[in-house]
Parts: structure tokens; C-alpha cells; sequence
């Protein structure tokens, strides 16, 4: 029998929370919380400040009308209402109004991460108490409810109106509990729901992926370089001087990088776009990522409610800063990269069937003439290039008139951000084609590479998780793993600290 250990047991220490201040959270901040639970807590002088901005708010409605508090909304913008509070429950009941499947667990508690961080910025006029509401039910893993479709890109009013009855224990929560931790206060509804944060969190929560798929996308692209004899040359620092763009020289220099310790024979004078102009397209990709995380970082330390309640005025503003065009714009141009890029490794693949360029047989085929290898790979890279082509279409095209006409511009900033996470979908179908192709060919070349370098690492966990035959065969399973694969972080190792 082992004796009891006779020292007193320590008690576990409580996480140590993130501190929030409605100024300084960054994307990179957030998607890192979202993950799982997590403990934040309000900086005590923006919380304070969030609490002279609900007093604030409260003595301008005694005084002159104030669109939502005083009135109805939208199309009764001019109704009086003096019913105190239940005018605030009918809002948020008739609003919570959505359809589609629910929003995964991490972009609802981003959402509730940034609608925290947004009204410790001072200008919502809420009661301060649903700050403890949004941050306990984050911490105890109490997550509303929330479906996907219901936005236009003018405020993400029916999935804050949802996370709003979910709060109050109006409605189950996400695994069936009700828990209420909430009570409405006059006034509250609108300055809640009068948001971005959910579309911010939802293309916020999609970077950190596409980030991912670029950093696979360069690595895949050089072992499909070396698969098929492809030159260095484009990739020259002196190449890259001669233009200057950030992006492209980050990209050129990450190739250098990986090719140092490896033997490159050029077999042509010049290569194909697909190797040629990486460079530009993945460093325009990145460069457009950058400023979608500029744009969503400003959003998510802004007052976007309207109406605007201004401790230092002490006065209201009635705007239209709850309007996602910038949103809208800086996703739909990180959409149409990303398409790009994914194009551009369909143009890889192409290659790598070709045995002029690989020296191999036609389609990579191994086995009795006529065997089809990898071909129809590019029937699924062509099939999942068509659903990109759909969702790149830019959101902010879109345009409705509603709420009997007082409400006649959208930005469709939330369906925007949708098509991002089908394109990152879709666009890792297409690079795990390459992948597949580039492992083989490489094989079947019998090109080892020293697993001591990153790029003989990254290859060496791409072959562990394919299967090594190569005689014709269904590759669905392959399909599967490789893109389980491109989920995963490039370089575990080095990335430890992400």
C-alpha cells in the first residue's frame, strides 16, 4: 500500500485573466481566446467609462428623444415608445430572427469577446452589467445559440438579439442548458445588438486559417518546384529589389529559405506562372490578409453604435458608423486573392501531370500503360475552382431597400465574410491536390530530402499521412488526409508559440 504523501496539496491557482480596455485588443489577441474558454476582464477605467456612458444616456433620453431608447426602430423611427423596458424585450424577441445552421463555438465567443472590448470603448450607453454577463458566460463555456444567416452587413442585429434571450435565459443555450445571467435594462437593446462583431469575428477567426494556407501554399509550391525541375531564378533577392513590393519579397525570401540546404537543377530556361510569379501572387495575397486585419483590428476597438452616446459631449449622435463597408471591402479583396493563390496551385498540379516537366509518366500513373494515376485530381481541383469563382463574387455588390425605405444601402460585410471561410474550404481541397501530386512525384523521382531541414521535415509528415501506393486507386482517402493535414499548423515545431 504507498503511504499518503504527507504534504498539504496545493490549490489550484485561477487563471490569471486577459485584461480588456476597448482600445488595444489585436486579431491576433482574439482568435488566440476564442479558442476555448478563457477569463478577460475589464481594465477598471474603461469600465468606468462604459458606466458614465449608460448615465450619460440615461440623462440626454430625460431630456430629448433618442432612436432606440425613445423610439421604435427602423421603419418606426418616428413612433414614440413609453413603455420603459418591455419596449427593449419586444426588440430583442422580434429580432432574434435567424436562419441556417448555428455559428461554430469560437466565432460566437469572439463575437462576445469583441461586443465586451467595443463597449468598454465608451460609446454604446449599456448598462455596464452586461460586460459581467458577456464575460462570465465566456469563461463558464456558456454559449448562446447563434445562427449563421441574418445579417446584411448594417449591424449583426439577429445573432446579438439571439446571444441577448441566450444571456437571459429566454432561450437554451448551445447545449441545451438555460442559464439565466442577465436582466435587460431600459434602454438596453438596440446599444447591444447595434453591432459588427459578429461578421468582425467571423472574418477575424477565417485570417488565422487563410495565414495557415499561405504558409502550406509556399511549401507546397517548392516541393512541386523541385518535383518538377523548376528554376530558382524568379525567386533572386535581386528580382525581388528590382520591385519592392513587401509581400512578394517576404515570399521570395521564405523560398530562398527553404531551398538552401537542397540540391536545385533547372530544367528549362523559364517555367510557368504557377512558379514564376509565386512571389507576386502569394505576396499580394498576404499584403491584402494584412489589411483585412487592419480594418477588422479598428472594428473591433470602435464605438459602432448608433446613436453615438458621447460622455465628453454629453451629447447623442445619430450615424451610420454601424455600416460594414469596410468591412465589406477589405474581405472581398482577401477573397479574390485567396482565390488567386488557389488558382495558382491548380496551375502547380497541371504541371506535375505533365511528363515533359517531370520526366515522369503522364498523370503520375504507375503500373500497366494507359493507368490514370492522379487525373482525377484535376477534375476535383476544377470542380472546387468553380465554387471559388461563385463565392469571390464581391459581397459589397450587393444592394436591398428596407424597413419601409429608411434603410436603403447594405454592405453584405457578413455574407462576405461567409464566402471567405467557402473559399478557404475549397482552396484547401485544391492545394491538398497538389499535395498529393508533389509527394508522389517526388517518390517516384526518389527524392529524399534531409529531415533535418524544414522542408525535408514538412515533406516527411506529408508522406506519414498519405498512403504510399501508387497504383490506380481511389484517392478519396488521400483527399482526406492531406486536408486534415493543411488544418494543421505547417511547421509544429516551429510554431510552438502561436
Amino acid at each position: 500500500m504507498t503511504p499518503k504523501d504527507p504534504r498539504p496539496t496545493e490549490e489550484p491557482h485561477p487563471p490569471v485573466p486577459v485584461l480588456l480596455d476597448g482600445s488595444q485588443l489585436t486579431v491576433d489577441q482574439l482568435t488566440t481566446l476564442a479558442r476555448e474558454p478563457v477569463v478577460v476582464a475589464p481594465d477598471p477605467a474603461a469600465l468606468d467609462h462604459a458606466r458614465r456612458s449608460w448615465e450619460t444616456a440615461v440623462r440626454i433620453a430625460a431630456r430629448q428623444p433618442i432612436y432606440g431608447r425613445t423610439t421604435g426602430v427602423g421603419g418606426n423611427r418616428d413612433t414614440s415608445v413609453s413603455d420603459g423596458v418591455e419596449q427593449d424585450l419586444r426588440l430583442l424577441r422580434s429580432h432574434a430572427t435567424g436562419s441556417g445552421p448555428s455559428l461554430p463555438d469560437h466565432v460566437v465567443r469572439a463575437a462576445m469577446i469583441i461586443r465586451v472590448n467595443q463597449i468598454l470603448n465608451g460609446g454604446s450607453g449599456l448598462h455596464p452589467d452586461i460586460v459581467t454577463a458577456l464575460i462570465d458566460a465566456v469563461a463558464a463555456d456558456e454559449l448562446p445559440a447563434v445562427h449563421a444567416r441574418g445579417a446584411i452587413g448594417t449591424g449583426d442585429l439577429s445573432a446579438f438579439s439571439e446571444i441577448a434571450l441566450g444571456l437571459m435565459g429566454e432561450t437554451p443555450l448551445r447545449d441545451g442548458r438555460v442559464v439565466p445571467r442577465w436582466t435587460a435594462h431600459q434602454g438596453d437593446a438596440l446599444p447591444l445588438i447595434s453591432t459588427n462583431a459578429m461578421t468582425v469575428a467571423l472574418a477575424a477567426t477565417a485570417t488565422d486559417s487563410v495565414a495557415n494556407w499561405l504558409e502550406h501554399s509556399l511549401i507546397v509550391g517548392v516541393l512541386s518546384l523541385l518535383a518538377t525541375r523548376s528554376s530558382v531564378e524568379p525567386f533572386a533577392a535581386r528580382v525581388q529589389a528590382a520591385r519592392r513590393h513587401l509581400g512578394q519579397e517576404e515570399v521570395a525570401g521564405r523560398v530562398r529559405e527553404l531551398l538552401a540546404d537542397h540540391d536545385v537543377r533547372a530544367a528549362r530556361v523559364q517555367d510557368s506562372y504557377g512558379f514564376r510569379a509565386l512571389p507576386q501572387i502569394l505576396g499580394a495575397t498576404w499584403q491584402a490578409l494584412q489589411r483585412l486585419r487592419g480594418t477588422l483590428a479598428i472594428e473591433m476597438n470602435s464605438s459602432s453604435e448608433n446613436p453615438l452616446i458621447s460622455v465628453e459631449d454629453d451629447a447623442v449622435f445619430h450615424n451610420g458608423n454601424f455600416h460594414g463597408m469596410p468591412i465589406a471591402l477589405a474581405v472581398d479583396e482577401a477573397k479574390l486573392a485567396l482565390s488567386s493563390a488557389a488558382l495558382l496551385s491548380q496551375c502547380r498540379l497541371a504541371n506535375l501531370s505533365d511528363p515533359a516537366v517531370t520526366g515522369l509518366r503522364p498523370f503520375l500513373a504507375d503500373g500497366p500503360a494507359g493507368s490514370s494515376g492522379t487525373m482525377l485530381l484535376e477534375y476535383t481541383t476544377s470542380a472546387a475552382i468553380a465554387e471559388i469563382r461563385m463565392a469571390a463574387a464581391p459581397g459589397s455588390l450587393g444592394h436591398t431597400v428596407i424597413s419601409r425605405g429608411t434603410e436603403d444601402h447594405a454592405s453584405f460585410a457578413s455574407q462576405a465574410a461567409t464566402q471567405l471561410t467557402d473559399i478557404l474550404a475549397q482552396s484547401r481541397i485544391v492545394l491538398a491536390c497538389e499535395l498529393i501530386s508533389a509527394v508522389r512525384a517526388l517518390g517516384q523521382q526518389h527524392r529524399d530530402l534531409d529531415t533535418d531541414t524544414e522542408l525535408g521535415a514538412y515533406l516527411h509528415r506529408a508522406r506519414t499521412c498519405l498512403d504510399p501506393r501508387t497504383t490506380d486507386r481511389p484517392l478519396s482517402d488521400d483527399l482526406k488526409a492531406a486536408v486534415k493535414f493543411l488544418e494543421q499548423l505547417p511547421n509544429p515545431e516551429k510554431d510552438t508559440a502561436r
